[in-house]
């Protein structure tokens, strides 16, 4: 399948008070025409970030930022601010973490549907723009569209907020959408209702997704490939069933082990240590601090290597293999 993002090479550094903040530091990966997309690690690994950099929303002050983010042709880092406002939530959207702080308290959700429409589809008029808000909304199985388009967010549930949300980011069918937790503050019932509506119209309108998780349990039902960032790199890339099969990089082994499992007696065990503070300059695998297999090669620029179907940046790795 083509490739319609294709970010390469990306370093990320606020410039602070206290010495720059290296936050992406050559994060490279790749999304394909309708596959759904994991980017997965603890908090603090990235994820979030590289979801702004690539949608051109981080703040320019104090800013450096290097590499490319080609998404279908363009190099969105040099596109003219004009034009990836006008590519920004018509061929790409996003959906935030938390519908309550992304929904605008003061304006009712048909308001704020129209605002996005305005952007996507001007030339549709008001008729047009009801019907193509009402049938969003039912895709999202809400089953009394004008309700909820003249409620305020407000007055609505998390649950019919995030779908909300979902139906927000699909309205314009988007060639590409980035998903950044959604449902995580939800219950775990409405959360695989979330999931389950998006995987259902990814597969209708032909969307690509860039899904942001830590959780596993999620990512192995709702990927069709996975990236494992930590520290602002990946360090690891495979499809999901080769990624839960056989985990190659210590950092993705140790992170499958923190997770509880119901078929299982044995209790998770927790990573030892915490991700690298992005002030203080990492020589080698960021991991090596809290890695069981390092030794002094790992202090060694380690690039991702590719075996098979996999990319691993480890020098250990065939001992997984």
């Amino acid at each position: 399948m083509k490739e319609i993002l294709t970010v390469k090479d990306l370093d990320l550094t606020f410039d602070t008070l206290d010495g720059p903040v290296n936050v992406l530091r050559g994060v490279s990966l790749s999304v394909r025409e309708h596959e759904r997309v994991a980017l997965v690690g603890e908090s603090g690994s990235g994820k979030s970030v590289t979801a702004r950099a690539i949608l051109g929303l981080l703040p320019e002050r104090n800013r450096r930022l290097n590499g490319s983010v080609v998404f279908e042709g363009s190099d969105l880092v040099t596109e003219r601010p004009s034009r990836l406002r006008e590519r920004r939530g018509r061929d790409m959207t996003m959906i935030f973490q938390d519908p309550m702080a992304a929904l605008n308290p003061v304006y009712t959700i048909r308001n704020q549907f129209l605002a996005v429409l305005s952007r996507s589809h001007p030339e549709l008029n008001a008729k047009q723009a009801e019907a193509r808000m009402s049938d969003a909304l039912r895709d999202v199985s809400i089953i009394d569209p004008t309700r909820v388009l003249d409620s305020y967010s407000f007055q609505l549930s998390g649950g019919l907020n995030q779908r909300v949300m979902i139906a927000m980011g699909l309205i314009s069918r988007p060639r590409l959408l980035i998903a950044d937790e959604p449902g995580t503050a939800l219950d775990v019932t409405v959360q695989q209702q979330t999931l389950l509506i998006m995987k259902r119209l990814s597969e209708s309108y032909g969307t690509s997704i860039l899904f942001i998780s830590h959780n596993l349990g999620v990512v192995r039902q709702f990927a069709d490939r996975v990236c494992v960032m930590y520290s602002g790199r990946i360090v690891e890339e495979a499809t999901t069933a080769e990624l839960f099969a056989n985990p190659r990089h210590p950092y993705t082994r140790a992170l499958l082990a923190s997770v509880p499992r119901l078929s299982s007696d044995e209790l998770p065990e927790p990573i030892e240590g915490s991700v690298p503070d992005p002030r203080e300059p990492i020589k080698g695998c960021p991991f090596k601090p809290r890695c069981a297999l390092a030794t002094d090669d790992c202090l060694q620029p380690i690039p991702l290597r590719e075996f098979g179907t996999q990319r691993v940046a480890c020098i250990h790795q065939e001992e997984f293999a």
